[in-house]
Parts: structure tokens; sequence; C-alpha cells
């Protein structure tokens, strides 16, 4: 497969900082540097990722088509890349200028003032960095400013963009584990600093090419002596995304090389942009975009993270099969795919279908998948998963709250000799079943509630409440960062409460706070509650 072995790197501990003191710089001289995006050259095709999405929907920057909402935009921030009706991974070339005027508030009442304008720089960067939009600089009547706008449409021919993003957090966990010769739910405190900055360059070459690089630097600033670093927090400079695109006609696109990838809803294949460093994989890929249907065909390897020294792929994890979305059906988006993963040892087919939208503030988001394979060994694999959504939009009344009913359901193994635990391949599991991680999307079985606030235009705020239980009692729930001892006898696994607060402290910087709390249940042998509390800054240039 790809290896990339032969990319200079970056180490040792005294260039640690290095990274964040050239976007420090570029903070600086961004608003000084007076370049500006060329007006005069000739419109390119771009490939994006298109999301459709309601007004509200989650992390949604695209609205493309009515459909549903999970988690408000502005309670999680780009950060968590969460998004209800995500980024489906297949691709179109945009011929079409941007519109200013799509902008603009409607037409208010005569009785009512005007709505402010929305600042388009707000909306520019995507939970891929590979699917910005800066188009909004090429319209003439943009007159204002943003951090890193200088840095767009530059070159000779105004056709590269440069930027990134530059985040920390920081964290306060109770009985979650992350020390020597412990295990979750136990009695530890940790309290850590985490720092990560990534770079890129987007280059469009002329209509048909395109090359795009993305870098990452990451680290624990400071931490108690105690604290076992996770493997998702450190990665010493690195690459992320280095592709080429190539538009092999107008409704097909093939990208060579390293790329991060989105499908879906995010319950399988995820970025997991929570994690100080992300996840990648080395392949190629066939992204075709027709009317009202859109299909990307990829074959490729995971990228595991070697915090000091240069990441590449592994050749016995392989991710490849399809994912498609028809956008023909009445106030709906319908999603069907088939993944094949191997690892060492075993083979697994997962074959899912999603279904989402919206209508008279009405939202809904059914997803389910089964999963056949083997092992090597012997032994055969048959596993199912499966997730119920509604919820309600009351955009009329004051804060505009949303809520949601959800239930989600994963097989776990029963006692007839076959392997019936549904394996969550490569997720953004931290969302969607609380963000303690206590759990992953298998053997569980998890009824919860969410509700979402906006009390102002910036300040948004999520109430998120789970329980969870066994799918099958003499399985073990299977935790993200250790699986504690269980009871086989009993189901109850805990309860969780999630808070998120977020505020929009400019078009591109956002504060956000976190509260969780975990009740353990008695399935837990000895287990202990869990708390978290996080604090985050970032900002995107």
């Amino acid at each position: 497969m790809i290896s990339l072995k032969w990319m200079p790197i970056l180490r040792a501990s005294g260039q640690k900082s290095i990274g964040l003191a050239v976007t420090a710089l570029l903070v600086v001289v961004a608003p000084i540097a007076g370049v500006s995006r060329a007006q005069d050259y000739p419109a390119t095709v771009t490939l994006s990722d298109q999301v459709p999405a309601s007004a509200n929907a989650v992390m949604g920057d695209s609205l493309v088509t009515p459909a549903q909402s999970v988690v408000d935009p502005q309670v999680l921030g780009d950060s968590y890349g969460y998004q209800a009706q995500p980024y489906q991974e297949v691709y179109q070339p945009q011929l079409q200028n941007y519109n200013y005027q799509a902008y603009q508030p409607a037409a208010a009442k005569p009785a009512k003032p005007a709505a402010p304008k929305k600042n388009p720089a707000a909306g520019s960067h995507k939970p891929l960095f590979y699917l910005n939009d800066f188009s909004y600089l090429d319209d003439p009547s943009y007159n204002g400013r943003a951090l890193g706008d200088s840095f767009k449409g530059i070159g000779p021919r105004g056709n590269v963009d440069i930027g990134g993003q530059l985040r920390f957090r920081y964290h306060s966990e109770r009985g979650m584990g992350q020390q020597a010769g412990a295990t979750r739910f136990q009695d530890t405190q940790n309290d850590f600093l985490l720092a990560r900055l990534r770079l890129y360059a987007d280059a469009k070459v002329n209509k048909r090419l395109r090359f795009y690089a993305e870098g990452i630097f990451a680290d624990v600033l400071t931490a108690n002596e105690e604290y076992v670093p996770r493997g998702i927090d450190r990665n010493y400079g690195d690459l992320l995304n280095l592709f080429l695109d190539v538009n092999v006609t107008d409704n097909s696109t093939v990208r060579v090389g390293r790329q991060e990838l989105l499908l879906g809803a995010q319950r399988l294949i995820s970025p997991l942009d929570w994690a100080n460093t992300r996840r990648t994989f080395d392949g190629v890929r066939l992204m075709q975009n027709f009317e009202n249907f859109k299909v990307d065909w990829f074959y490729s390897q995971l990228v595991p993270v070697s915090f000091d020294d240069f990441d590449n792929s592994d050749p016995n994890r392989e991710l490849y099969g399809f994912y498609s979305s028809f956008t023909g059906l009445p106030n709906s988006t319908w999603d069907l795919y088939a993944l094949r993963t191997t690892n060492i040892g075993s083979t697994r087919n997962t074959y899912g279908s999603r279904i989402s939208g919206a209508k008279s503030n009405w939202l809904w988001d059914f997803e389910g998948a089964v999963q056949n394979g083997s092992f090597d060994a012997g032994g055969d694999i048959n596993a199912y998963m499966w997730t119920a959504g509604l919820g309600r939009s009351f955009a009329d009344r004051a804060w505009k709250p949303k809520v949601w009913f959800f239930y989600d359901y994963a097989s776990g193994n029963s006692l007839d000799g076959d392997t019936q635990a549904f394996d969550q391949l490569y997720p953004l599991a931290h969302k969607y079943l609380g963000f303690i991680d206590a759990v992953q999307r298998s053997n569980i079985k998890s009824p919860n509630i969410q509700m979402s606030l906006n009390p102002t235009k910036r300040l948004s705020l999520l109430l998120w409440y789970h329980n969870f239980n066994a799918a099958e009692r003499n399985d073990v729930v299977r935790s993200i960062g250790g699986t504690p001892a269980q009871d086989p006898t009993v189901t109850n696994f805990g309860n969780e409460l999630d808070f998120i607060a977020n505020f929009k402290a400019t078009a591109r910087t956002s504060i956000l706070a976190g509260y969780s709390h975990l009740w353990a249940g008695d399935k837990i042998i000895g287990g202990e509650d869990a708390d978290f509390f996080y604090l985050q800054w970032q900002t995107n240039f």
C-alpha cells in the first residue's frame, strides 16, 4: 500500500513548540498581510462532500436538502465534528459562483426591524478541512474581515488557500482510569492540558487537478505525574491528508493518497475530531455524483498514530467498500452502504442503511446494520445494530428548544458458539453513547433523551441523558480506553448525564465547556461513579 516513510519529519522535544509558534505568527500577520483573494481567477471545479441538512443540522454547514438535526451545531462547535446528517463522502463539481444574497435575511415584516446579516466567514470551516469554503471572498460586496482571510486565494493565480486551527483543552477526570494498574470506574483523578495545531494548503491547479496537504501537531502540555497519556493524545508532527484529486469526468473524481474519511452520521466511520489526534487512512477513492444519487467507492488502510515517529498505514487493517446517498425522497435522505474490514485474524462485512429527514418541525434518524464474517482460526461472525431517533423542533419558542428521543442497540455475544458482538469499526462513539466514553456500540441497549437550547445567538446549551444496559448479560459491555470487570448475572451498566455550553466569541473562535457524570451500575464490579469536566478554546484561520 502507500508508504510515506520518505517524508521528512520534525521530532525532538525541543521542537514541540515550533508549530504553536508558527500559528501565533500567522494569527498576528494574517490581519495585516494585505494579501487579497484574486477576483479575476476563473471558477475552478471544486470537489465538495455535501451535507443534506435541515436549517439546524448538527455541524452541517452546507444546506442541501431538508433533513434531521441531532445536536445543535452552535452547542457542540466544529471541534466535535458532530453532525446528524454529516458529509456523505460523495463528491460533485461545483461550478456556480457564490451568491451573497443567500446570506441575506428574509424580508422583514413592516412592524419588525430587519434581522442582522449572517457573517459568511462563520461557516467557512467544515469538519473536514479539505471541504472548507471561502467563496464568499470572491463577492465584491463582501467587506468583512475574519482571521485568516488574507491567506486565501493567494499565489500567482489566486488558486491557493492556506489556513488551519489552534485548539487547547483542559481535562479534569475522576474515575476514568489512565493510571498505572488502574482501569475505568476506580479511584483515579487526572488533570491535564491538551494542545493541537493543524495547518493545511489547498491548491486547485486547474479545472481537473487539485492538490491538498494537511499536517498536525498534538501534545499533552501539562499533566499530573500519575496520568498515562492516551494513544489519541500525542502526535509530534504528522500528515492527516496528502492527496491528489483528478476530475476525470463532470461527475467522477479520483482521489489518491492519505485522506480522512467521514461516512454518514459517523456511527461507524469518522475522523474522530474529539481526539487530540485525528484518524486517517491511506487509500484511493472514486467519488461520483449524479442528479439525486451520490456514491463513494474506496479502498484504504488505517494509519495508526505513532506519537514520536512518522505514521504509516497498516496493511493488516483494511477498510473498503462503498457508501451511497439518495436525495430524491421527499423530506428525507436514504443512505446505503457495504463495508469490509480486515484485522489481524479476522474479516468482517458490514451492510447497512440509514434514513433521516425533517418535516413540519418533526425530525427523524433511523440506521441499522448487520455484520458477518469469520476468524482465521475458525468461528463465524453474526452481529447487528440499530438506532431509532425521533425529534421535535420548537423554533418559534423562546431559546428555540429541540428535543430528541433515541434508542441505540448493538448485539453482544450469547452462548451459542458464534461471535455475535457488533464491531463499531472506526466511529465517533464519543458522540452518541455518552461523552465519558463508558461504552462502545457493542453489547449495549441505551434509551436516551437530548435537549438543545439557544439562549442567545452566541450561546448554545445541550443536555443529554443516557441509560446503559447490556444486551446480553453474559457478555461484557465494552468501554473505550479500558473495560472494567463485570458481573455476568446483571445488565445494568449505569446512567450518564452530559451538559455542554458553547460560546461563539467570534466568527471563527469558540469556547466550549462541558461536564458529564456517570452513575455506575451493578454490572461494574466494585465500580465507582465517574466525573468529567473540560474547557476548550479553539480558533480557525
